[in-house]
């Protein structure tokens, strides 16, 4: 019996792409597709990831192919498009990616981009049809673009520090927090000794690209880390550490010990930074065990996000702050192997608890485990919502579609984004209260 997916949070490969080239400084993307794609990537994607919107973000340029160019190919129409981006839009590099129906038509663009790299144009291409895949996959091939033919392309002018690390696996607006997030993974490496090459948002550009080759290490923060470390580690010889979720509070200490000792780093200067770090947590955790025992926060939770989000944050949840983990649901739709490795993990956040895994990204069938596991607080999408008004619990928004809340440069990952969880968490628990007491 067939079933229609409703209100999918993954989107297609052409968004995945746009969302990582929008992310670096200097790379100007340019769709060849109908016009329906670039607006149904601001509309369905950037609109819903913390309050983001066109002001302040890179230009793109569209082809805005017609029924013509469908019948008898679009090729001389990127030709036009792409000579007058150069013209029109300053970029140290042009992106150019592809829509389902010029996949369809089987325009040339590997053709056109060396027509373009022939006249000087410093032109990549990734062919990223709809039909190929979801955002996660179309980030993979923009991943790929750039470290296979960024190089033939533009040449490093800069030394390399050392110690530097690339910074890999969170996809900038799939997860709301992907900024502050990137930040202070980067405070945590420098807090060892280390260089973080963050790669995307807050000023990273084409030069960050060029140092990848030169990287001590590859640090993957999500599941979706095995395919680029492998071809990393084949093109450059470049080990890797993978990450399967966003290190959140203590996490964060395990992590900087694995780097330490991976990369012989000195352990004191790590004991030390991870000392701080951790007694300034404590502090927190200290400030809140007031309002931890009046309000009840020990309680059932429910959390539905992409696997890092949900590893990290529903390990945090569990260790750090004793809650209990009845739901959680994975929305990024990752391979039968790795949810089966997932899965194992999640079910070992709290072993011998009645913990309900789901890997999902249907809206019905994600809202229908968490009524039925009826929690006692619900983290997830602002889809998730009207669930929690429904059994008259709180809420907090957190991750992708995120359309009731403005995220600028906030984080949830490492200790710091560990202290912004802990007020989140219990601003909603608090709120939701108060609001159950009054309606009760």
């Amino acid at each position: 019996m067939s079933h229609h997916l409703e209100a999918s949070r993954n989107s297609c490969a052409l968004h995945g792409a746009l969302q990582l080239f929008e992310a670096i400084d200097g790379v100007v993307p340019v769709i060849h597709s109908t016009s329906g794609c670039g607006v149904q990537h601001y509309l369905g994607v950037t609109r819903l990831s913390g309050g983001n919107d066109t002001f302040g973000s890179p230009p793109v340029s569209s082809s805005n192919i017609t029924q013509k160019h469908v019948v008898f190919g679009g090729g001389s129409r990127l030709r036009e498009q792409l000579k007058n981006t150069v013209k029109v839009v300053q970029g140290e590099l042009y992106a150019i990616v592809t829509g389902c129906s010029t996949e369809m038509v089987g325009d040339d663009i590997p053709a056109m981009a060396r027509e373009g790299r022939d006249q000087e144009w410093p032109v990549i291409y990734t062919n990223t049809p709809g039909f190929g895949g979801d955002i996660h996959h179309g980030y993979h091939l923009a991943l790929k673009a750039l470290i296979e033919q960024l190089p033939d392309i533009l040449k490093s002018r800069e030394e390399i520090p050392s110690g530097l690390v690339n910074i890999w696996g969170i996809i900038p607006n799939q997860d709301p927090f992907w900024r502050g997030n990137l930040q202070e993974l980067g405070r945590l490496l420098e807090g060892i000794g280390l260089v973080p090459n963050l790669l995307l948002g807050n000023g990273q550009n084409v030069a960050s690209w060029q140092q990848v080759p030169g990287a001590l290490l590859n640090l993957f923060i999500s599941p979706w880390g095995e395919f680029p470390a492998r071809l990393l580690e084949e093109r450059y010889a470049t080990p890797s550490i993978i990450c399967e979720g966003v290190p959140v509070g203590n996490a964060a200490s395990i992590l900087l010990r694995r780097l330490t000792d991976r990369l012989e780093l000195d352990p004191i200067r790590t004991e030390e930074f991870i000392t701080r770090e951790e007694s300034r947590l404590n502090q927190q955790f200290a400030r809140l065990a007031d309002s931890y025992y009046r309000a009840g926060f020990q309680r059932e939770f429910a959390l539905v996000g992409e696997s890092a989000q949900v590893i990290g944050i529903g390990e945090f949840l569990v260790n750090s702050f004793g809650m209990l983990p009845r739901t959680l649901v994975i929305t990024d739709n990752p391979s039968e192997s790795i949810q089966e490795a997932l899965d194992s993990r999640l079910m070992a956040i709290l072993p011998g608890y009645c913990t309900d895994v789901l890997f999902s990204e249907d809206q019905s069938e994600i809202h229908d485990v968490v009524r039925a596991g009826q929690p006692g607080i619900i983290l997830g999408s602002s889809l998730e919502q009207e669930v929690a008004v429904e059994l008259g619990v709180p809420f907090l928004a957190l991750s992708f579609p995120l359309f009731d809340r403005i995220v600028l440069e906030r984080a949830y990952a490492g200790y710091r984004g560990a202290a912004a969880l802990l007020e989140d968490l219990g601003s909603a628990m608090l709120a939701g209260s108060k609001y159950i007491n009054e309606a009760s």
